[in-house]
């Protein structure tokens, strides 16, 4: 897959892949996210759709989300999912693949 600068139209369908998949997203990662794919090589012509999963912190003290996970099913992939997952500041901690889901340089699990 080649590589093509992030565009208006791939912020514009993440957006819209975002806001259709979750109706209340507290931290917005969708920047982030797009910046990534496109660090990938990816392009909105790889993308079917997106989801966007807030991480609750599980105990009492500390803040109550710890981060966001961008669950993205590509094209080329039968099942599975291209996974981002990101910091509460929408830094990249790591990008993997789950299922049959497959990209060069990107982990599997």
């Amino acid at each position: 897959m080649r590589s093509l600068p992030l565009t208006a139209v791939t912020l514009a369908l993440l957006a819209e892949l975002a806001l259709t998949a979750a109706p209340a997203v507290a931290l917005d990662c969708r920047v982030a996210a797009g910046q990534e794919i496109s660090r990938l090589g990816l392009t909105e012509m790889d993308l079917a759709e997106a989801r966007y999963v807030q991480k609750h912190n599980p105990a009492e003290k500390g803040p109550d989300i710890l981060g966001v996970r961008a669950w993205l099913r590509l094209k080329a992939c039968p099942s599975g999912y291209l996974v981002i997952d990101m910091t509460r500041s929408c830094f990249v901690r790591q990008s993997y693949t789950r299922g049959d889901c497959r990209l060069e340089d990107v982990t599997a699990y």
